[in-house]
């Protein structure tokens, strides 16, 4: 196997459980692209083995920290870990995210299960190589209807690929039914928005729905297949709207929203102009859900990403009944928990209001967050009052 030496900064932060090694890091390698290499000290000790991608800013990625061969058992064993931590879930949902990358030590792949079907993304070269090995036993371990590949991300074309839609294994329904803590919703694999569903949210959206009361009014914004809005309206909400500049969202929305005998008004338009234009006085509401797409997908672009939030924050806060309730969120690492709640505090100083914190909100526990790996904590919220 190739071997790789690195920095001493780099070094410490390996034997911290730190998965990455950028290429600044990297003092002396040999390997091409997609290689397997073993990571080293720069006094020789072992620090753990992963792939290589010497064009991409971080050239390695660890697989495991231990000095073993990366076999189809390496991968058996990764696999059934990774379910093993899902298994809470079952009879809450028949979806969930059964492989979360780097926090479950399988960078670069992405794997979502909608009820047996499985949709999945790799997403660098070093997992692209190790498709062939890694993919069979998947299928062996979990036996599904279907696998469909939605590789398409962004770091797709920085790793030196291009994006892959196709099915993989069995059948693809163009609509399948998923359960979630009472509702129904329909995904699309092959048109929706990431892998086919949100599932991220699946927690907060029970938790904010439980603050719902009979008769409430709510507005979802950035409402993208309605699940948000449906479970404000499963818990008694009488008026429901749903916001997202869309059409395919919102016509899938509205399949959801029949699947749950409900009725809802569908709003094609973008977010910041439907906020920004609302006529807060005469069109109020008791509940408004944030939850944009990342603004911030780069360092560089947070400070942006907040200004945005903000005007959000304020332009909700303008149409809430007194005492009505916003939940707001921001799926960016580069945002944190802090800057979010700076930045409510900002706009609620513009409001000239009073806010009370009910929840703090995270990803739901199929996408773990792990300590030792900062970029594993993406997707977090607050649940406000406004006072």
């Amino acid at each position: 196997m190739n071997k790789i030496l690195v920095t001493r900064a780099a070094a410490r932060r390996l034997r911290l459980f730190f998965p990455w090694v950028y290429r600044t890091d990297i003092q002396q390698a040999t390997g091409d692209a997609g290689d397997l290499v073993s990571v080293h000290a720069p006094d020789g000790a072992f620090l753990g083995i992963g792939y290589i991608n010497p064009a991409s800013e971080i050239s390695v990625r660890i697989l495991s920290f231990s000095d073993v061969e990366i076999n189809r058992d390496f991968f058996r064993e990764r696999l059934l870990a990774a379910f093993r931590k899902r298994e809470p879930l079952r009879g809450k949902t028949d979806a969930c995210r059964l492989v979360h990358a780097e926090a479950d030590e399988l960078p670069g792949l992405i794997v979502d299960e909608y009820a047996g079907h499985l949709a999945v993304q790799v997403n660098t070269l070093g997992m692209e190589r190790l498709r062939e090995v890694l993919l069979p036993e998947m299928a062996e371990l979990r036996q599904p209807k279907g696998i469909y590949e939605k590789s398409d991300a962004k770091s797709r074309s920085r790793e030196g690929l291009g994006t892959e839609h196709r099915v993989l294994h069995g059948e693809i329904p163009g609509r399948i039914e998923i359960a979630e803590s009472g509702a129904r919703f329909l995904v699309n694999l092959r048109e929706s928005q990431k892998t086919g569903f949100f599932l991220d949210q699946r927690r907060n959206r029970e938790v904010t729905a439980s603050y719902v009361e009979e008769g409430f009014e709510v507005l979802d914004v950035f409402a993208n297949t309605g699940a948000f809005g449906i479970h404000a309206a499963l818990r008694g909400a009488s008026r429901v709207r749903l916001v997202d500049v869309s059409r395919e969202a919102l016509e899938l929305a509205r399949e959801n929203l029949a699947a749950n005998g409900l009725a809802a008004q569908t709003v094609k338009a973008d977010a910041f102009d439907y906020l920004t234009e609302a006529p807060g006085a005469r069109d109020r509401f008791d509940l408004v859900i944030l939850d944009p797409p990342p603004f911030a997908k780069a360092k560089r672009s947070a400070a942006g990403a907040l200004k945005g939030l903000r005007h959000l924050i304020i332009q909700s806060l303008r149409i809430l009944r007194p005492g009505g309730l916003l939940a707001v969120f921001s799926c960016s690492h580069h945002v944190s928990q802090e800057d979010l709640q700076r930045t409510v505090l900002d706009a609620a100083a513009e409001r000239g209001c009073r806010i009370e914190i009910l929840e703090h909100l995270f990803q739901d526990r199929d996408h773990p967050y792990v300590l030792n790996i900062p970029m594993s904590l993406y997707l977090k919220g607050f649940l406000l009052r406004s006072l």
